[in-house]
């Protein structure tokens, strides 16, 4: 005859309570690769759950175990994972270094079947009722292999992106060295970006939020020599780029500035759109003031020369 009071002495709330901690354990279980409790006052581990990559141990709630030595045979002790595991787990350690409440965390990394294998192991001390000593630590372990990898991998890429950023950045200050202003132009939407030029004049691009019509005109009038000033704004015309540079990438101007000094200025296409459309063009322009006067002294000579052969 079946009796509905099955569990005698348990009520439902007795029996609810099971469920909800049975249910905790094994969400526990499957958090960590193990767990163990050290008994300060026993000098024991408790085994809560044990590692299929730990063999020697049983996976039975509280049983007793000598953890440390079983644990600890499972490393090659050349490891430089042996001697750290090692320490934490000694039980003067435990006691110095463990208060309670206080989480101690660290890394290690062991064989296993061949392949190498990350762990992290936490250790935190626990007292049980206000007042009274620290009497367990409890101690686990993860595998966070794959957190590892993804680590190593994301520290390989950074270190990519590192030398490739400092090559960049060494070609962007080789770069400076001969253009002392140059700017990126959007054709499309004809907004400038500069990437080196006097404070004055990074100040007044920010100011029109980069529009090329008006950076062009306040190049020709505090830049530009006024006999220069019309074809270098026809330079830098954006509507017309494609048609006067249909094969090449390069197009180049020189013009005399209000200071006296003689100017190259670079119109170079840096990207196409599917049409083959130009898209964006880098304007440099570079100090040849020694050059262009060695150029006229030489055709001065020139005609000299010519001269006096009449």
């Amino acid at each position: 005859m079946s009796d509905d009071n099955s569990y005698k002495g348990f009520g439902s709330e007795d029996l609810d309570e099971l469920y909800l901690y049975e249910a905790y354990r094994e969400g526990i279980h499957r958090l960590h690769s193990s767990e163990y409790l050290f008994d300060f006052k026993t000098g024991k581990y408790h085994a809560f759950s044990v590692a299929r990559t730990t063999p020697g141990f049983w996976a039975a709630d509280g049983k007793i175990v000598e953890a440390v030595p079983i644990f600890l045979s499972k490393f090659d002790k050349n490891e430089p994972s042996y001697s750290i595991v090692k320490m934490h787990l000694d039980e003067e350690w435990l006691k110095e270094n463990l208060a309670d409440g206080h989480l101690e965390e660290f890394d290690y990394s062991r064989k296993i079947e061949g392949v190498n294998h990350w762990f992290r192991m936490s250790l935190t001390a626990v007292r049980l009722q206000p007042g009274e000593e620290v009497r367990f630590a409890l101690i686990t372990t993860t595998d966070v292999t794959d957190l590892i990898s993804e680590r190593e991998k994301m520290s390989e890429e950074l270190t990519i992106t590192n030398a490739r950023l400092k090559r960049e950045m060494s070609i962007l200050r080789a770069f400076k060295n001969i253009y002392f202003i140059s700017f990126s132009i959007d054709i499309n939407s004809e907004l400038v970006h500069i990437i080196e030029a006097p404070d004055d004049y990074k100040d007044f691009v920010e100011k029109i939020n980069g529009d090329l019509r008006q950076t062009i005109q306040m190049m020709s009038q505090n830049l530009v020599a006024q006999e220069y000033a019309e074809n270098y704004a026809k330079f830098l015309e954006p509507k017309d780029i494609d048609k006067r540079l249909p094969n090449s990438n390069l197009l180049t101007y020189d013009f005399f500035t209000k200071t006296g000094m003689w100017c190259r200025c670079h119109l170079i296409v840096a990207s196409k759109d599917r049409n083959n459309k130009i898209e964006l063009a880098i304007c440099a322009v570079q100090n040849i003031t020694e050059e262009k006067e060695k150029e006229i002294r030489l055709k001065q000579a020139a005609e000299a020369n010519g001269k006096k052969q009449w």
